[in-house]
């Protein structure tokens, strides 16, 4: 199996682009004296299709028009498209650029200008459009940052950075986030009666992600620390779930030809010859009772973990229409837990060792019956790769919160404890999933066939 080549064109523009783009701007400060506009949020891509996606920022401290170009060719002028909007100090800046090829790389510039001083470009991207099911592909999936709970310049930090770093030198389509891409101090023991923690975690997890969301699409899972587990009061949960869908749009019910949740947070979508699907056993286990549970508590039953109903049922269908080669589940932990304790039983810890326990039970048959190579998930802070019924549980590390927890907690006979993330290379022939570690070295590698 053959693996895509980075293309030569994107880094050559990032570094010609960054100087080219950073001279205007210091001119204009130096000769006007005017402090130019600018973003407090680096671009965001999101909810791409063969013919659309969405270009999203935050503006900064000035009243703005905000325009995105869409080109085909970086330093040409081959506008593809425009889109100009008026945005407040502080508003989110969308821009839902429409009429794409499939397969197609486009590039993206970002300009501001404020009444009465010059237009500065502010920003500048790219990204390619789905790719056919017969075309080869990379993408990157990276877990359990907890971003929020540790402060600017802390060695989380810079792991997070180098994480980033080395998921940019891989060139991928596009990046998955498995669950707790945010965290703070109460998100996972009380219902949320203020936003502001989650917007402070969730700008610090976009402000870092930055140099790679600007290039590369990102798809998110639910996590247990991001204030959205079905044991909180509802109004908790639209509390912070509203803040997720401001900083990091997902795909809804009508992205994708396979549908989802209405609120971004489990859907499907096809990428060359494979199909992803993004779970949430976080918002829908309803089953405890909330006020009978420990502050830190999720169920008081292993088997109380759950999709729901409906999800189950959509999950089902979705793996029942595909006829694509490769299909990947994508989740922040088992519907079920087999821990090293019972404690961390109840938490959801064990990956593959929950195969036959709870609702993962079920999960795992459907998986078995439609051809599923690779159950992704987070959760546990180490490297994971475990085989039943030929289908790998895979975790890929952690790539911010290096808290790397031991086999008397998670249960595994085999882990590796380190900090990074997993590359997935497709081809119509095969796929090589890759765990790569903070120095940016592959240390563990294994291949699937197609179905």
């Amino acid at each position: 199996m053959s693996r895509p080549r980075c293309n030569p064109s994107r880094r050559t523009f990032i570094a010609t682009a960054a100087a080219a783009l950073a001279a205007p701007a210091a001119l204009t400060r130096r000769l006007t004296g005017f402090a130019a506009p600018e973003l407090s949020l680096p671009p965001l891509l999101a909810r791409p299709t063969v013919s659309s996606i969405l270009v999203q920022a935050r503006n900064g401290r000035d009243e703005v028009s905000a325009t995105v170009d869409v080109l085909k060719s970086l330093t040409g002028k081959r506008v593809v498209q425009t889109q100009a909007v008026g945005a407040m100090p502080g508003d989110f800046l969308e821009w839902p650029i429409t009429g794409l090829a499939p397969g197609t790389r486009y590039q993206y510039r970002i300009r501001l200008k404020a009444e009465g001083g010059p237009e500065s470009i502010v920003a500048h991207g790219g990204f390619i459009t789905p790719r056919g099911r017969g075309e080869s592909f990379t993408a990157a999936l990276i877990t359990d940052p907890h971003t929020g709970t540790f402060a600017e310049g802390s060695p989380e930090v810079q792991v997070m950075d180098d994480v980033v770093r080395n998921v940019g030198r891989d060139n991928p389509d596009f990046v998955i986030g498995l669950g707790d891409n945010v965290a703070w101090s109460t998100s996972r023991d009380e219902g949320q009666k203020s936003a502001d923690a989650a917007e402070q975690a969730y700008e610090m997890y976009r402000r870092h992600l930055g140099p790679l969301t600007a290039y590369t699409p990102h798809f998110s899972a639910i996590g247990n620390w991001e204030g959205e587990s079905g044991k909180f009061p509802q109004e908790s949960i639209d509390l912070v779930r509203a803040v997720r869908r401001r900083f990091v749009p997902n795909p809804n019910q009508q992205t994708y030809p396979q549908g989802g949740s209405a609120e971004e947070d489990y859907y499907a979508f096809t990428w060359g010859p494979a199909l992803f699907v993004i779970l949430n056993v976080q918002s829908y286990t309803r089953a405890s009772a909330p006020l009978a549970l420990p502050t830190a508590a999720d169920v008081v039953r292993v088997e109380d973990w759950t999709l729901g109903p409906t999800q189950l049922s959509w999950l089902e269908q979705t793996l029942k229409d595909s006829d694509s080669s490769f299909k990947f589940l994508c989740i922040h932990h088992a519907v079920g837990g087999n821990g090293g304790n019972s404690g961390d039983t109840l938490y959801g810890r064990g990956g593959a060792r929950a195969a036959s326990v709870g609702e993962q039970r079920i999960v795992h048959q459907l998986m078995q019956h439609h051809g599923v190579q690779v159950f992704f998930y987070g959760h546990d802070h180490v490297f994971v790769d475990d085989v039943v019924d030929g289908i790998h549980y895979a975790l890929p590390g952690s790539f911010g919160a290096p808290w790397h927890f031991s086999s008397d907690l998670t249960g595994y006979a085999r882990s590796w404890s380190d900090s990074g993330h997993a590359r997935l290379t497709v081809d119509p022939h095969g796929a090589r999933v890759e765990f790569v570690n903070q120095a940016g070295r592959a240390f563990h590698s294994f291949t699937v066939e197609p179905k």
